[in-house]
């Protein structure tokens, strides 16, 4: 029935010894937890970004349909060569517009501000 802890492991050195064992189990504790809150997180990543890549291949899919659809809407009043010109340039030049604002944006994201106080 010793409850008491004996002499050497109240001494300075014992206790500084339970302090870092202490403190070795805490780290590694919390190490686990965030490791195990990464992973979650993780996983709801990869169903976000499987959502969303699948909603890419819905709307590229989409747009090719708009742009058959209007080849041979065109075809008919000025033939099949023209209205594939008109199409295809149509689509570069409004993907050469959102290319711009893109880049526009990112610039402005990404730019680096001089804060002249």
């Amino acid at each position: 029935m010793d409850d008491q802890p004996s002499p050497d492991e109240n001494s300075i050195a014992g206790l500084f010894s339970r302090l870092i064992d202490d403190a070795e189990r805490f780290v590694r504790a919390e190490i686990r937890l965030y490791r195990a809150q990464l992973f979650d997180r993780i996983g709801d990543a990869k169903a976000a970004i499987l959502l969303g890549v699948t909603a890419f291949l819905l709307a590229q899919s989409a747009f090719i349909a708009l742009f058959v659809g209007l080849v041979l809407i065109l075809a008919r009043a000025i033939g099949p060569a023209w209205a594939i010109v008109i199409v295809i340039g149509s689509g570069l030049a409004i993907a050469a517009v959102l290319v711009k604002i893109a880049i526009d944006k990112i610039r402005k994201v990404t730019a680096i501000k001089d804060h002249a106080e």
